[in-house]
């Protein structure tokens, strides 16, 4: 499949490369210039702005243009849509795999159907390695644009890795849960470790050994106590990090999913991490928490989220 790619950041630019390697052809385009040109070197159809992206995409009433934008939620998706919508011819799509809020979603696809634009709102798993190797993808809108374009989830996600949620904003919002229960369960391990620190005098306990030891066939093993255990392996990582986790760009979506469902752990788990930045000791100076520096270890190892350092 030939398709449009707006946004080459640390997802956008390993999801081309595996679209290249599954035989796709990809017209890249990103804000910047240098992540188009590195693209380029790897296969992608460079296009330095949208008009050159569009033009350089399939032209014809059987086989629509296909645009993925995988940039920052918000104000910026609908900057690019709203520059798009000119563009583009009806039966054309419009697919944002980004982090949306549902809401937006829903939004855009109302204006979008007006235009006569389809519109499928994919929420995206798996971090900058599942984005290279395989990602897992929650994909909202029409059912039959959906199954035009199934091939391209298809290559972009590992085995039984993406799946059709249902009407517009289905995708993100189902992404928006994930991202809940992702909250409840980096806490739960964050707490589980603050648990063993608190008690090491005694036990005399190595926090890397635990961390090995979980990720490899416990029940709680997984991408997450990998990510953990990767972070104790790296000499000297951990010592670098402070004990903040900074605010992302869906802690506001998780307070709004508090009010939707009956989610206490999710609360407590955005609470650490307001915690992280706030509590402070009786000198003013915020209050160490081991709970806080594994979680922002864990998010900057998958996503390459930013960390505070000490």
């Amino acid at each position: 499949m030939k398709i449009g790619f707006i946004g080459l950041g640390r997802m956008g630019s390993n999801m081309v490369l595996n679209l290249i390697e599954k035989k796709n052809k990809i017209v890249a385009y990103n804000r910047t210039f240098g992540p188009v040109k590195q693209m380029k070197r790897k296969g992608a159809i460079p296009a330095y702005s949208l008009e050159e992206l569009v033009k350089k995409l399939p032209s014809s009433k059987t086989t629509p243009k296909v645009i993925w934008i995988m940039i920052k939620a918000g104000k910026p998706v609908d900057m690019v849509i709203a520059k798009l919508i000119p563009l583009l011819n009806k039966g054309d799509i419009i697919i944002d795999g980004g982090n949306s809020f549902y809401k937006d979603s829903i939004r855009r696809n109302k204006l979008l159907k007006k235009k006569g634009i389809h519109f499928l709102d994919c929420g995206t798993s798996g971090g900058m390695e599942g984005a290279r190797n395989g990602a897992c993808m929650m994909v909202g809108g029409n059912k039959k644009v959906f199954n035009k374009v199934e091939s391209l989830f298809r290559d972009m996600c590992t085995k039984n890795g993406y799946g059709y949620m249902g009407n517009a904003g289905a995708g993100h919002f189902v992404k928006m849960v994930h991202n809940g229960i992702e909250y409840g369960m980096m806490s739960a391990l964050a707490e589980g470790f603050l648990a063993i620190e608190k008690h090491k005098p005694k036990f005399n306990t190595d926090l890397k050994e635990v961390s090995k030891v979980y990720a490899n066939g416990s029940i709680i093993a997984g991408k997450l106590s990998s990510w953990l255990w990767k972070s104790f392996k790296t000499k000297g990582y951990l010592d670098k990090i402070s004990c903040t986790v900074p605010k992302g760009e869906t802690e506001d979506e998780m307070k709004e999913l508090e009010g939707l469902a009956d989610m206490p752990v999710l609360h407590q788990a955005r609470l650490m991490r307001v915690k992280s930045r706030t509590a402070k000791t009786k000198t003013g100076k915020t209050k160490k928490n081991i709970c806080g520096k594994l979680i922002a270890a864990m998010r900057n190892q998958f996503g390459g989220h930013k960390v505070i350092k000490k």
